[in-house]
């Protein structure tokens, strides 16, 4: 698999990185993140380990009808954050852990949930492998994983380095990773065809750190348009990939 690593950035505080403002600003495209869940919420369970959480811009779609919900992210700045947010519902738990970490497995236990979620986060995640064998290690047999990650090494750019990524996937080598881990894999499709000229734009063309705010929200009005689109022709490339896997 193609990658490349991130150029090192020394902000002076957490909330000052890229991926953070990234985080911020992809608050506002409710309509986006409502179509990302729309398209895993009938692979979705009750007891959801959320991998990467961030700042719980996608925690209320995946809560709503949980009985139990781990959410689990590298920052303890994210965590403090959706302790914050979520702290009065005794259904989350937010626990600052490293999924790549074989001690992860005993801060969310193994064989405790039947989906977990990654959402934007496995392209972060140097030991990707790794980090899908202990998502495995953590679900019940027949538990199914949702991933959700960045498409085409070809797009990989500034906006890319700034915030963190190691990768972005092709289908043929998210396929090979997730079944070389055990997964049996039930769906893997791209998404988001429109969202490439922008991100190209941006990343390769005007070398920005963080997607600009005017581009996402153009984007989140066309949304419910792209999303007609895509459930009439299911695109053959796009800007991101699902995957969803089943452990066996």
């Amino acid at each position: 698999m193609a990658s490349a690593a991130p150029t090192a950035f020394a902000p002076t505080t957490w909330s000052e990185t890229a991926g953070v403002e990234t985080l911020r600003r992809m608050m506002s495209v409710d309509r986006y993140n409502e179509w990302i869940f729309q398209r895993l919420m009938s692979y979705v369970g009750k007891r959801i380990l959320e991998v990467g959480c961030g700042v719980g811009n996608m925690t209320p779609f995946f809560l709503e009808n949980a009985e139990a919900m781990t959410c689990l992210d590298i920052y303890p700045e994210s965590v403090a954050v959706m302790e914050a947010e979520f702290g009065s519902d005794k259904r989350l738990r937010a626990v600052a852990a490293d999924i790549a970490d074989p001690a992860s497995l005993q801060v969310v236990k193994t064989r405790q949930y039947d989906t977990a979620v990654c959402i934007n986060v496995l392209e972060h995640i140097e030991r990707d492998a790794v980090a899908l064998g202990n998502m495995y290690e953590a679900l019940v047999p027949g538990g199914n994983l949702l991933l959700f990650v960045p498409a085409g090494q070809r797009l990989y750019g500034r906006l890319d380095e700034a915030v963190g990524h190691y990768r972005r996937y092709s289908s043929d080598a998210l396929r090979q990773l997730v079944s070389d881990q055990g997964f049996e894999i039930a769906e893997l499709f791209h998404m988001n065809v429109l969202g490439i000229p922008g991100w190209f734009l941006s990343g390769k063309i005007l070398r920005r750190d963080v997607p600009p705010r005017g581009l996402l929200q153009a984007f989140n009005w066309l949304t419910p348009i792209l999303m007609r689109l895509e459930r009439l022709v299911r695109p053959r490339f796009g800007l991101s990939l699902v995957c969803v896997a089943r452990r066996a």
